[in-house]
């Protein structure tokens, strides 16, 4: 297991530099940190199930994986500008020990904007996976939620 840490680790410190994470605004006086993106590396307890429900139900892309076939230990899918990363959770614990006391996917959720939510709650409004149907917030937004394949819920919403 040590392996495959060390390799996951590598990849995941390459996608940071490649993606400027460590790059700075500079202003004429001080140096400026700056935020460039943010890319979730979520626990699970199947790789190769959850890049299947993304890649098959969502409509995301497999971009990088370890190792690059077989059982998954960690993989990368994005779309558009989202961009997520998908660890065994066993293998997420024991790189980060102090997620041990902790339940892997205890209470988080997450908002995503699409274009064309329409075509994707046409293809998943009568699934298992459909938890809240669309609707109107009280801040004007159309949603809908679902579950994927570990639990997270996803919201699902488009600017008009």
């Amino acid at each position: 297991m040590d392996g495959k840490l060390t390799y996951c680790t590598l990849v995941f410190l390459l996608f940071i530099v490649l993606n400027g994470h460590s790059q700075t605004a500079i202003n004429k006086t001080e140096k400026i940190m700056v935020y460039q993106s943010l890319s979730p590396n979520i626990g699970v307890k199947s790789v190769s199930e959850t890049v299947k429900f993304y890649t098959d139900i969502l409509g995301f892309q497999q971009m990088m994986s370890v190792p690059e076939s077989g059982d998954l230990v960690w993989a990368m899918v994005g779309s558009g500008n989202i961009t997520i990363m998908f660890q065994e959770e066993q293998n997420l614990k024991d790189e980060y020990p102090e997620l041990n006391e902790r339940g892997i996917n205890s209470a988080l959720t997450f908002y995503i904007k699409v274009k064309g939510m329409d075509i994707l709650y046409e293809k998943i409004r009568n699934t298992n996976s459909l938890v809240k149907e669309w609707h109107k917030t009280f801040y004007g937004a159309d949603e809908f939620a679902i579950m994927d394949n570990n639990g997270f819920i996803l919201t699902i919403t488009e600017d008009k």
